[in-house]
């Protein structure tokens, strides 16, 4: 019998991470997967928020696609994932350089969470909601 916790990928739909965390998931893990099989497939960050509404904590919530900076990160939390994913990025690094690619990558994420939770007057990641968001994808526009 598995004692881990158990987390389901793919999900796509606020009725999909209902049916999940009604049967004891947890964790939803938002995802199109890159959005390779359908054109039409969601963004996983347009989901946090609504699937954030609809299981009213119960499960943990993950982002996994659109994750290219840390301001991302910061507006995926503000909007209510637990936490994200950013699979290309590290993959990209890896390739390119590594394991030290992958620690460079990792701390440019860490960087720019910190920069941006500065920029939109964030203390600490427990403070981010929903009042954020547009402060964050402001705080995009600055460093342009």
């Amino acid at each position: 019998m598995w004692h881990g916790k158990i987390l389901v990928k793919g999900i796509q739909c606020v009725e999909d991470a209902v049916l999940a965390a009604d049967n004891g998931v947890d964790a939803v893990i938002l995802s199109n997967h890159g959005g390779r099989q359908l054109d039409g497939s969601p963004a996983a960050f347009s989901l946090v928020a609504p699937v954030a509404d609809a299981v009213g904590g119960s499960v943990e919530i993950v982002c996994d696609g659109g994750i290219r900076r840390g301001s991302d990160i910061v507006n995926a939390v503000a909007a209510g994932a637990s936490w994200c994913m950013a699979g290309r990025a590290y993959l990209y690094a890896l390739g390119a350089g590594g394991e030290l690619g992958v620690d460079c990558v990792l701390g440019w994420f860490a960087d720019d969470v910190t920069r941006t939770m500065a920029l939109i007057g964030a203390g600490s990641v427990d403070m981010l909601d929903r009042t954020f968001l547009s402060a964050a994808r402001g705080a995009d526009a600055l460093r342009s």
